[in-house]
């Protein structure tokens, strides 16, 4: 979408559009989604780059077919080199304003330095609790790992999982001059704009999909129900949960789908080795899939569960797959966490979490009942397409820039 004829050529008139600079923390993990679906929505209105450092091998693999997007980072490399590596990206940072993602020291502290250096306008995005995965993380450790965990926050303290990295960074976020926040809890605890994970639902269309050919190129029968997790395994997000739920239902020829498996991962393996041992072949793993593969593997999905947990981690975080499922028209079966209930209010089922025996008679119903669930689906993409598109979110975001252009 491009924008209006008068105002299009005003700003030709002026020479350029505004250009933002979009600040993630770090553009190898999968942090980097969000300052990407950020960059998409806004380089509609706007020239867009996305700036940040790279303490991995390259560009999060989700996203790094996508050329449309304008890359600058600084490649870090060593234990304490990473520090004036990470300063240097203040010189990368060209934009008309300044749109942080993360209250993280690189992202929003090397923002903040901008900001005071260049007088630059900053906003500040926050779509995830940082501090509550850290107390999540905390909570679990021994003594010992805990004097261990804090010496080695302050000796890197450039890691993002640092707890002064992340309490400091914190406690400075009045200082941005705006803030978007993805939930409810978010708003509450900072103030600012929600922008959800919002989709593209002209992409994200299931009249685009073909099941068929694609259980074929899958090689999936046409008598087996897959039921689907997407997104990244963590601990927080209750896939073992899903793994027993699945157990419990004595169906076999429902098979469960694990989306976005990282094999270098020890989670990842402790997951797909004890999924192995109890589900065998009902269960399938898939690794991480670029964001232009995400409509076709959920046009195989015939549910897709969000089982997360209810903690620290999980409090102040909406998962972005809601929204995918959503768009592709998919039965969803989630929990009673965060923004999930007020998100598939009339067009979802919501459990409480940690409960396999209640997801699995959920699954079953929703298996058993499939006009239901078909109308289910369709009220979940219209949800999308009224509150979570692209074009939702665009109009939200330019009513935030438009007073720095």
């Amino acid at each position: 979408m491009v924008p209006n004829k008068e105002e299009f050529f005003r700003k030709i008139r002026k020479g350029r559009f505004m250009k933002i600079s979009i600040l993630t923390p770090d553009l190898s993990l999968n942090c980097l989604g969000r300052a990407y679906l950020l960059a998409k929505i806004l380089q509609r209105r706007y020239e867009i780059e996305i700036v940040g450092p790279m303490f991995g091998e390259g560009i999060w693999e989700p996203v790094s077919n996508d050329k449309s997007i304008k890359y600058r980072f600084i490649k870090i490399s060593g234990r304490f080199k990473p520090y004036w590596q990470i300063l240097k990206l203040i010189k990368k940072i060209d934009g008309d304003v300044i749109y942080a993602s993360k209250p993280l020291f690189s992202s929003f502290g090397i923002g903040l330095l901008k900001k005071v250096l260049k007088k630059k306008p900053l906003v500040l995005d926050i779509d995830d609790w940082q501090m509550g995965f850290v107390r999540e993380n905390y909570n679990k450790l021994s003594i010992y790992q805990h004097f261990r965990f804090i010496a080695s926050s302050t000796l890197y303290f450039y890691n993002l999982g640092s707890y002064w990295n992340n309490l400091i960074n914190e406690k400075l976020i009045y200082f941005a001059d705006e803030i978007t926040v993805s939930n409810n809890f978010l708003k509450k605890k900072y103030g600012g704009t929600i922008i959800r994970h919002g989709r593209d639902t002209d992409n994200f269309n299931p009249q685009k999909y073909n099941k068929k050919l694609l259980k074929e190129k899958y090689k999936i029968n046409d008598s087996k129900k897959v039921i689907m997790f997407l997104g990244t395994p963590r601990e927080h997000k209750g896939v073992e949960i899903l793994i027993n739920a699945v157990n419990m239902i004595k169906n076999k020829n429902i098979v469960l789908f694990i989306v976005g498996v990282e094999d270098d991962d020890n989670y990842c393996k402790k997951l797909t080795k004890k999924a192995g041992e109890i589900l065998g072949d009902r269960c399938k793993f898939f690794n991480v899939q670029p964001f232009e593969k995400i409509p076709n593997i959920l046009t195989l999905a015939n549910v897709v569960v969000i089982p997360q947990k209810k903690n620290f981690a999980t409090v102040g975080q909406v998962p972005a797959k809601v929204f995918d499922a959503m768009a592709m028209a998919k039965p969803i079966i989630a929990t009673n966490v965060s923004d999930l209930p007020e998100i598939l209010d009339g067009c979802g089922w919501i459990i409480e979490p940690e409960n396999p025996e209640k997801l699995a008679k959920t699954i079953e119903y929703v298996l058993d009942n499939p006009e239901e669930t078909e109308k289910m689906g369709q009220k979940a993409r219209q949800k999308c397409i009224e509150k979570y598109s692209w074009d939702v979110m665009e109009k939200i975001l330019v009513k935030i820039f438009k007073k720095y252009e």
